[in-house]
This record gives C-alpha cells, sequence and structure tokens, in this order.
C-alpha cells in the first residue's frame, strides 16, 4: 500500500519527466529524419560534383584528339614531317598539364611520342621515334622546357609496335575517339587512361594511323582527397567492374598482381569495408546503373549506419562510377550531443519537481496521518478524542471537526450497545445449547441412513455386476458351442463343460473377497487327476487372487484343460501337464502349462491352429480382461503355454471388454434367430 506523499510525489515527478520526454523525443526524431534527409542530399551532391569534376577533366583529351586527327587530315600538321609533329606534340603536352604524353602512331608501324620524363637531369619531356623505313629504329631524345635537347640515345632492343596497341586497334575498329579501360602506365607506374582517335586519308576510309593521348587519373585521387564529405566520410570512383579508379587514399588504387608488375585493386581488396558494402548495397550491382543515373543507399559497415549515393558518368565511352559515402553519426552527433544535454535538462527538472512534490506532499499528509490515526483508534474501539495539527485547507478542517462529532456519537452508541449485548449473549447461550442438542440427533440419524443407502446401493451394484456377467459369459459359452458342435450331443457336453467349470469359478469366489490361485487350478484340473494315465503337477507361491480375476483365471485354465484332453498330454495315456507359477518382487507372475505327450501334437488345434475358434477369442478376451501377454510355443514334447500377469492381487472392477467379446455375441445371436426360425418353423 503505497502513502499519500509518495503517490503525489511519484505523480508529479511522472507527468513532469512524460511531458518532457515526450517534447524531447519529438524533437529529436523529427531533427533526425532532417538531418538524415541532407546526409543523402549532401552525399548525393558530392557525387554530382565529383562526376561534373571528372568528366571535365576527361573532356579535354576527347577535344585535343579531335583536333590532332582533324590537323592531321587536312594537312596542317604533316605527319611525315619529324620537326613539325613533334612541335605540335609538344605544344599540346604543355598546354595540358592533366596530359602524361600525346603520341601519334602510323600504319607502316612509325610512331612519335611526347612525354613528360624528369629522369635525365635537367629535362623534362622525353621524345621516342620509331622508323620502319628503310631499316627499323627507335630515337629517345631529351628536351628542356623550351623543347632544347638534353640528351639523345638510342634502343634499338625496343620492339614496341603502335599496330598492336589497344588504342589503335580499337580506334582502327571504330573509327571514332575511343578510350582505352584504365590501366597503370608501364614507365610511369601511376594509373591512367589512353584516350585515341584515328587519322584518315583524303578519301576518308584510307586508314593512315592514329593520334592517342596519355592521362594520368591520379589527379582524381587528389581532388577526392580534398573533398569534405562530413568528418568521416569518404568518396571514390570505380569502374562497373569493380576496379578502384581514384580514391582519396591514393594508395588504395594499385595492387600487385603477382607478375611483378602493378594493377587496379578491387573495392574487395582494399582496407575501406565502408566502399565494399556500398558497392554491395545496390541491387543488380554497378553493371545495372545507366548514364547519368543516381541511386541513394543505406548499407552497414563497421558496426554503424552509413548513407550513400552512387551516380554514373554520362559518358558512355567511361563506364565509371562515382561513390560518395559517410557514416550516420557524422550528421546525428551534435544531434545526440543536443538530445544529451536536454536529458540532463529533464534530470534537473525532475529533481526540482520531486523537491517541490515533497513540501507539498508533506504538508498535506501531516493532518491526513492525524485523521488516519484518529480512525484507526476508533476501529479498535477507542473514542476518545485526539489533539488534531493546524489544518489550513478548509475541506481538512471539515473532515477534522466530522471525525469530531463521529467520534462522540460512537461513544454513546457504544454504551447502548454494550447493555443490548449483554441480553442478547444470554439469550444466544441458551439458543445454542438447544441447536446443540438437535444437531446431535439430526447427524445420528443422517450417519444411520447413509450407512444403511450405502449398504444397498453397494449390494445392488455387486449383484447386477455379477448376474450380468454371469447371463453374458453363459450366453456366449452355449451360442459358441453350438456355432461349431456337429451334433447336440456335443453342444450340450461342451456347453455343460464350459458352464460348469465357470460354476466352479464363481463357487470360489462365492462368499468371498478372494481364493488361492493353487485352489483354481486344482478346481479345473480335478476331473483328470486321481488317475493312471495322466500325471498332473501343479507347483506354485502361495499367491492370493482377487475376486475379479478369478473367473477369467478358471476360464483360461478350463480351455487348456479342455485342449490338452482333445489334443495334447491329457488325451492319451502316458501324458504329463505341469502348472507353475511364480511372482517377482514387483508384483509380477508368471504362470507356465506345459504338456509333455507320447503322440505328436496336433496343428489342429482349436486353441492353436484356428485363430477364430472359440479357444482363440476366450483366450485373447480373458488375457486381455487380466491386463496379460500370452506366449504359446509347440515343442516336439507339446504344448508350452506362458501367461505373464500384472497386479494378479489387486481388485479390478471392469467388466469384459465389449469389443474382444463381440465375436461371441455375434455367435450368441446368430443362435438365438436360428432357434426362434426352428421354433416358428
Amino acid at each position: 500500500m503505497w502513502s499519500c506523499r509518495t503517490v503525489l510525489t511519484s505523480t508529479l515527478v511522472g507527468l513532469q519527466v512524460a511531458a518532457l520526454l515526450a517534447v524531447l523525443a519529438l524533437t529529436y526524431f523529427a531533427s533526425q529524419s532532417v538531418l538524415l534527409s541532407y546526409a543523402e542530399q549532401l552525399t548525393e551532391r558530392v557525387a554530382h560534383d565529383t562526376t561534373r569534376f571528372t568528366e571535365n577533366f576527361l573532356n579535354p583529351a576527347d577535344d585535343a584528339a579531335t583536333l590532332s586527327q582533324r590537323l592531321a587530315e587536312r594537312a596542317v600538321v604533316q605527319t611525315d614531317n619529324r620537326a613539325i609533329l613533334t612541335r605540335y606534340l609538344y605544344e599540346v603536352l604543355r598546354a595540358r598539364k592533366d596530359f602524361a604524353g600525346i603520341f601519334y602512331g602510323a600504319t607502316d608501324g612509325s610512331f612519335v611520342y611526347v612525354s613528360r620524363d624528369d629522369t635525365v637531369e635537367g629535362a623534362t619531356y622525353r621524345t621516342k621515334w620509331i622508323e620502319t623505313d628503310p631499316v627499323r629504329s627507335v630515337q629517345l631524345d631529351y628536351f628542356d622546357d623550351e623543347l632544347r635537347r638534353v640528351s639523345r640515345r638510342r634502343d634499338d632492343a625496343d620492339t614496341y609496335d603502335p599496330r598492336t596497341r589497344p588504342w589503335y586497334l580499337r580506334a582502327m575498329e571504330g573509327r571514332e575517339v575511343v578510350w582505352t579501360d584504365p590501366y597503370i602506365f608501364f614507365s610511369s607506374q601511376r594509373p591512367g587512361i589512353t584516350v585515341a582517335t584515328p587519322v584518315l586519308g583524303e578519301d576518308g576510309m584510307t586508314m593512315r594511323g592514329a593520334v592517342g593521348i596519355d592521362i594520368e587519373i591520379g589527379a582524381l585521387s587528389q581532388f577526392l582527397d580534398g573533398l569534405q564529405v562530413g568528418q568521416n566520410g569518404s568518396a571514390a570512383i570505380v569502374s562497373q567492374t569493380g576496379d578502384v579508379i581514384a580514391h582519396r587514399d591514393a594508395s588504395f588504387v594499385r595492387a600487385a598482381d603477382g607478375k611483378g608488375q602493378q594493377r587496379f585493386a578491387k573495392v574487395t581488396e582494399i582496407d575501406d569495408p565502408a566502399l565494399a558494402q556500398a558497392v554491395a548495397s545496390l541491387p543488380g550491382g554497378l553493371v545495372d546503373l545507366d548514364p547519368g543515373e543516381t541511386r541513394l543507399t543505406r548499407f552497414t559497415a563497421q558496426g554503424e549506419n552509413w548513407r550513400g549515393a552512387v551516380r554514373r558518368l554520362s559518358g558512355s565511352r567511361t563506364p565509371w562510377v562515382v561513390i560518395t559515402y559517410l557514416p550516420e553519426r557524422d550528421i546525428l552527433s551534435p544531434l545526440q550531443r543536443v538530445r544529451n544535454i536536454g536529458l540532463l535538462v529533464v534530470a534537473i527538472v525532475v529533481a526540482i519537481t520531486a523537491l517541490f512534490g515533497a513540501l507539498l506532499a508533506r504538508a498535506l499528509t501531516k493532518p491526513i496521518k492525524a485523521l488516519a490515526a484518529q480512525a484507526s483508534h476508533i476501529s479498535k474501539g477507542e473514542f476518545d478524542d485526539t489533539p488534531l495539527p493546524s489544518m489550513r485547507m478548509k475541506e481538512l478542517a471539515d473532515t477534522g471537526r466530522a471525525m469530531r462529532r463521529a467520534t462522540s456519537w460512537l461513544r454513546d452508541y457504544r454504551r447502548e450497545n454494550e447493555q443490548l449485548t449483554g441480553q442478547l449473549r444470554e439469550a444466544g447461550r441458551v439458543l445454542e445449547r438447544r441447536v446443540d442438542e438437535r444437531t446431535e440427533q439430526l447427524a445420528h440419524s443422517n450417519r444411520e441412513l447413509e450407512e444403511a443407502n450405502r449398504n444397498t446401493s453397494m449390494l445392488a451394484h455387486e449383484l447386477d455386476h455379477r448376474v450380468k456377467n454371469l447371463f453374458a459369459m453363459t450366453s456366449s459359452l452355449v451360442a459358441l458351442a453350438a456355432s461349431h458342435a456337429t451334433t447336440p450331443q456335443e453342444v450340450a457336453d461342451e456347453a455343460r463343460g464350459r458352464i460348469n467349470a465357470l460354476a466352479r469359478a464363481h463357487a470360489d469366489t462365492q462368499g468371498a473377497t478372494e481364493s488361492q490361485l493353487g485352489s483354481i487350478v486344482k478346481s479345473v484340473l480335478e476331473p483328470y487327476a486321481n488317475t493312471d494315465d495322466f500325471r498332473i503337477n501343479i507347483a506354485g507361491d502361495p499367491l492370493t487372487v482377487s475376486r475379479s480375476n478369478v473367473t477369467p483365471i478358471g476360464l483360461i485354465l478350463y480351455e487348456l484343460a479342455t485342449n490338452a484332453a482333445k489334443y495334447g498330454a491329457l488325451g492319451c495315456s502316458g501324458g504329463e501337464v505341469d502348472v507353475t507359477w511364480k511372482r517377482t518382487a514387483s508384483g509380477v507372475v508368471t504362470l507356465v502349462w506345459a504338456e509333455r505327450s507320447k503322440v505328436p501334437p496336433d496343428d489342429k488345434s482349436d486353441s492353436e491352429g484356428k485363430t477364430s475358434g472359440f479357444g482363440s477369442v476366450m483366450l485373447k478376451a480373458m488375457a486381455h480382461q487380466l491386463d496379460a501377454t500370452v506366449e504359446r510355443d509347440i515343442t516336439s514334447a507339446g504344448l508350452r503355454m506362458t501367461l505373464t500377469m500384472k497386479d494378479l492381487e489387486e481388485r479390478r472392477e471392469a467388466p469384459l471388454d465389449t469389443q474382444i467379446l463381440d465375436p461371441l455375441q455375434s455367435s450368441t445371436r446368430s443362435a438365438d434367430r436360428s432357434k426362434r426360425s426352428a421354433e416358428s418353423a
């Protein structure tokens, strides 16, 4: 039971906490939704800006390659003039800082390549000339910024042929500006890509050669490194095959191929699980993105939630995908700090409210406790006035005055009540004595009636049970005897024998609640005893059989004795029957009927050879009633049957199983119908 002070203080604090938490939760979740939406917009915007930068970075190569193609085709730049072609390529390369090299390959295998190279002291650029007419030669020249030669050497061991390179073959096949897949440049070991365009003859059909430009794409990684994607976010450019083209950590781009060369690393190979999860979270993968398409994604990596945006470049020749991603905590951490401050404010407000509630509850509960003490005295029969404290509230003061008036009235009422109680107590004692005497008489009469009714009911139930069982068994015995006998005399003899066995078993139980198993066996085998032709051995522990089990055991023994007389050891001179039994410590009784005969056993025994004969049906019915198991074994000496019974000494009141006795009842009804038909005829 809670006190008023506790209830009042808890209610005030609870309402205050509920209100503050509701406002705080509403603000937090609403702000969280807005911030997460902002995170998606941020990643999408960064992906869009990165895509635009990448496209702007690559587009000049398209323009330069196309311009070079047109100049070569219109003979503005003579491809067969070594000095003019070298000067032109040098000027293009110097104008575009993002170009790593520019070159021209002819159909005869000649090749001019101008690239950035500072491997020779004082040099900034290198030219590579491959001539095939009249003989193949390879010449390397190194120049400074003003295209002044610094060094020259030959490299006739170089077997490079531009006509076998992917950029040349694709340009010749496509007859348009083509892009190679990203690869690691052999000379600089830096990631790059080559754009090439064919140079056609005057007829517009003949292939004269191809102009190509090498672009180092390391600047893309530098650009990504300068992006601010939250506190812990990042960005990457990935090909649709899963190669990392650019990453804010440039060391992630390259990986060893196992042959001493460099290749682009896969997203699953670098130490960036968030990037791998971002790629894996896309339904259909990267190949399912159309040029210019953007998709937002949400995934879990390193035990926290991430937001990301995936956008493919617009150009179909560069199937690259820009991926930006950042953890939700970068966006939600300020909100979480505000939430923690709010929880602190809630705790402070709760403490103030609890203090105020406790003071208010104290002011209210002090007079209430005094009134409760007065009520407690009244409940104990103490009607003296109790001093009450000053009550500043009108309702409590009215309650105090009412309590005093009630106390005064109860004192007067108690005096009157004590007088009446004395008178009633005396009258009650007289009435109680009379009621006790009458109750004792009625109880004695009821006990006598109950005893008489119980004896009558028990007697009627027992009589009804025995009469029904005897009538049913007698009718079944007569009907089944008639169903398989051939002459009236056989019917009479077999029925008489079986009914006599039933009568003997019934007689053993009449007037007693139990019988000895040895007495039952002897009464059944008595007709075959005391002769020289047969030998009957009976042995077993003293065992008392309950009344309800006597009849089933007697019928089983009689059936076995009858079969032995017809087909077994009691049917020929020199036969021997052993009936033994024993009881285990657990109460299980095992009875063994064993026959030994000089004549081989007959397989036509009713109880053994015919599963539908009376003997078999009777044995099954009686064994079921005894809850026993029967094991038969016909040996060369004769029949051996083992009957295993549980709780033989316990009382069993259940009648014979009606389902098992159905064949007996059916035979009885058939015999009755035959008899009525004969009488009618």
